[in-house]
C-alpha cells in the first residue's frame, strides 16, 4: 500500500494515538497507571467484541489466533500501556510522543533479523544514529541524574521498543482478521494488566477517590486511543511495509503537542521541540524510499 490510501490511514491513526498522550496525562493524576491500563484494555475489548458480534464474527480467539493474541497482548498491550501511563506522570505529552516517535527506527533495526526483504540500508543506519541523538536531547540531563524526567523518557523508549516488536511480529506472521486480532490483543493485555493491578493494589481500583472526568478519560482512551486505531493499524501493517506503517510516529508528536497545549496548557520546552525535530529527521532519513 502506498500513496493516499496509505497516508489517510496514517493521518487518522496517528491523530487518535497522539491524542491519547494528553488524555493519559489527565487520567493518571487520579488513577494509577496499572488501573488505567486495565480499564483501557478491557473496555476496548468490549467495544471490539460488540463490533464482531454485530457482524456475526467469532469473538473468542482460537488456534493460531490465540497465540498471536497472547504475544500482542504483551508487546502492544499491558506492557506499553502501563509504562506509558507511568511515564505521563513524569514527563509532558509532547516529550512522551516525541520519544515514542523513535519506534520506526527500532522497527528498522528489528527488520534486519525478522524481515529479510525489508532490511535497512546505510541511510537507515544513519537515521538511527540521528534519531537516538534526538532522544538524548529530549531526555536532557534527567537521564544522567536519574531524575523523574529521565525515568519517564526511558519508560517511553521501552514503550517504543515494545510497539516496534509488535509491529514487526504482525508484519512477519500476517495473521489476518485485524478486528479479531485486536480483540485478542486487548482482552489478553487487559487480563494481564488487571492481575498486575490487583497484585499492586489488592483493594481494587480507586473508584471513589478518582473523579468522574478521569474515568471518562479512561473510556475515551479505550475507544479512541485503543479499539479504533489499533484495529486500523493491525490491518495497515499487513498491507504496507513495516517501516511505512510505523510512520505514524511522524505525526503523533504533532497531535500530542497541539492537544497538550489546548487541553492541559503544556507549553513544551524549546529543548524538547529541538530534540523532537532531530528524532523526526532521523525517522524520515531511515524510512524514506529511493
Amino acid at each position: 500500500m502506498t500513496g493516499w490510501p496509505l497516508w489517510w490511514r496514517l493521518l487518522l491513526i496517528s491523530s487518535l494515538w497522539g491524542a491519547a498522550f494528553p488524555v493519559m496525562r489527565f487520567a493518571v493524576a487520579d488513577i494509577p497507571p496499572w488501573w488505567i491500563a486495565s480499564g483501557r484494555a478491557l473496555l476496548a475489548a468490549c467495544v471490539v467484541a460488540a463490533w464482531l458480534a454485530l457482524r456475526g464474527r467469532p469473538v473468542v480467539p482460537r488456534g493460531a489466533m490465540l497465540r498471536h493474541a497472547l504475544v500482542l497482548g504483551t508487546l502492544n498491550g499491558w506492557v506499553p500501556n502501563i509504562l506509558a501511563s507511568a511515564a505521563m506522570a513524569r514527563i509532558d505529552s509532547a516529550a512522551g510522543a516525541l520519544i515514542q516517535a523513535v519506534a520506526p527506527l527500532l522497527v528498522a533495526v528489528l527488520s534486519v533479523a525478522a524481515l529479510p526483504a525489508e532490511r535497512p540500508g546505510p541511510r537507515t543506519v544513519a537515521g538511527l544514529l540521528v534519531g537516538f541523538a534526538g532522544i538524548a536531547v529530549i531526555a536532557g540531563p534527567g537521564v544522567a541524574a536519574g531524575g523523574a524526567g529521565g525515568t519517564g523518557a526511558l519508560m517511553m523508549l521501552l514503550v517504543a521498543l515494545s510497539y516496534a516488536s509488535g509491529t514487526v511480529y504482525v508484519r512477519a506472521v500476517r495473521p489476518g482478521a485485524a478486528d479479531e486480532l485486536a480483540f485478542g490483543q486487548q482482552i489478553g493485555g487487559g487480563i494481564a494488566a488487571t492481575l498486575i493491578a490487583f497484585a499492586v493494589e489488592p483493594g481494587g481500583p480507586p473508584v471513589g477517590a478518582a473523579t468522574a472526568g478521569a474515568w471518562v478519560a479512561v473510556a475515551a482512551l479505550a475507544v479512541f486511543g485503543s479499539a479504533v486505531p489499533l484495529t486500523l493499524f493491525l490491518a495497515l501493517v499487513q498491507r504496507a511495509r513495516a517501516t511505512d506503517a510505523s510512520m505514524v510516529g511522524y505525526l503523533q508528536p504533532v497531535c500530542a503537542t497541539l492537544l497538550g497545549v489546548l487541553l492541559l496548557g503544556e507549553w513544551t520546552e524549546p529543548r524538547v521541540l529541538g530534540g523532537g525535530a532531530v528524532v523526526l529527521a532521523g525517522v524520515w532519513l531511515a524510512t524514506r524510499r529511493g
